[in-house]
């Protein structure tokens, strides 16, 4: 009893905390040193940037460093807003807040949502600074590694507000209204950096799997997968899955394709853009030379689809 009652006086503030309202524009702010910065700008590009999003790439790093957004609208027929909202790292649990902030304050026609070899089963480290209470309390699944570290860090990130809100009256910048989100770089990654991610596929492929245990696991990410794809359906938006793997994973298509497969199409890119060795930054970014390629490339996959719509609305 003498347990529990110390338990319960520690637990009390941890749950004042979450009961006090959470500012999504502090919880952007907060994580200013990741990602370069990059949740701020997603934040202001979708509440503060007046700029419409007729389309909108959602990711990991992967993604940010290949899409080129200036260069897919010269190359579509018809004028429309295109935004790259790729985020450094995977995690399901963070894309689902982005696409259910995006859909509350823009109305795009289309989304593309990367996918990668596998899905990370992990909780985004991410998620819990930016997560409301309610997605950060009740998640979709038990089968949440990262749950009482992911109550933890929303908590300390919500003491962080009070202090900001009533001792340091911390002010925020004016909003980046940069319309664009995609990452430049020339670097060419090294041939020793490539040959060695390449050596850690075919390890990693070749040890045996332990299935139950697997499909176990996958029920966390694939279940904030389909949360994200109701969201987008209730809006009759369509969705679109791009392939973005590594350079010397060799897998031709993502392990879970027919899971993608029947919520929409999944673009897979030309051998030739993933195999040369002149279009990766490093073994797992596409450079700028890399990404043009992949630009020009999901231009012409995403005229296709807009002119079947387009047919299909007449």
């Amino acid at each position: 009893m003498k347990l529990l009652l110390f338990s319960g006086v520690l637990l009390l503030p941890a749950m004042g905390l979450f009961m006090l309202p959470y500012s999504g524009k502090f919880a952007r702010h907060f994580i200013e040193n990741d990602c370069y910065n990059h949740g701020a700008w997603i934040f202001d590009r979708i509440t503060d940037n007046p700029t419409p999003i007729d389309m909108a790439f959602i990711g990991s790093s992967h993604t940010i460093h290949a899409f080129q957004e200036k260069s897919i609208e010269a190359l579509l027929p018809e004028k429309l807003n295109i935004v790259n909202l790729g985020y450094c790292r995977f995690g399901r649990n963070l894309e689902y807040l982005f696409v259910k902030e995006l859909l509350a304050h823009k109305k795009p026609r289309l989304i593309v949502i990367e996918v990668h070899e596998d899905e990370e089963k992990n909780s985004h480290d991410i998620f819990p600074f930016l997560a409301g209470t309610t997605d950060l309390l009740y998640t979709p699944t038990l089968v949440n590694r990262d749950y009482i570290s992911d109550l933890f860090n929303g908590a300390s990130a919500r003491l962080e507000q009070l202090k900001a809100t009533y001792i340091f009256h911390k002010r925020y910048p004016e909003p980046d209204l940069n319309p664009y989100g995609y990452g430049e770089s020339d670097r060419v990654a090294a041939d020793d950096e490539l040959a060695k991610n390449e050596k850690a596929w075919r390890e990693r492929l070749s040890r045996s799997q332990t299935p139950f245990l697997d499909e176990l696991q996958l029920r966390f990410p694939l279940r904030y997968l389909d949360k994200t794809i109701s969201l987008v359906r209730k809006e009759n938006i369509q969705i679109i899955f791009v392939y973005l793997p590594e350079f010397g994973s060799k897998l031709k298509k993502p392990l879970r394709y027919e899971h993608y497969q029947a919520s929409g199409p999944v673009l897979l890119p030309p051998d030739s853009i993933l195999a040369s060795r002149k279009n990766w930054m490093d073994a797992t970014h596409f450079n700028d030379a890399g990404a043009k390629k992949i630009s020009d490339w999901i231009s012409c996959e995403l005229y296709s689809v807009l002119a079947k719509n387009k047919n299909a609305q007449k």
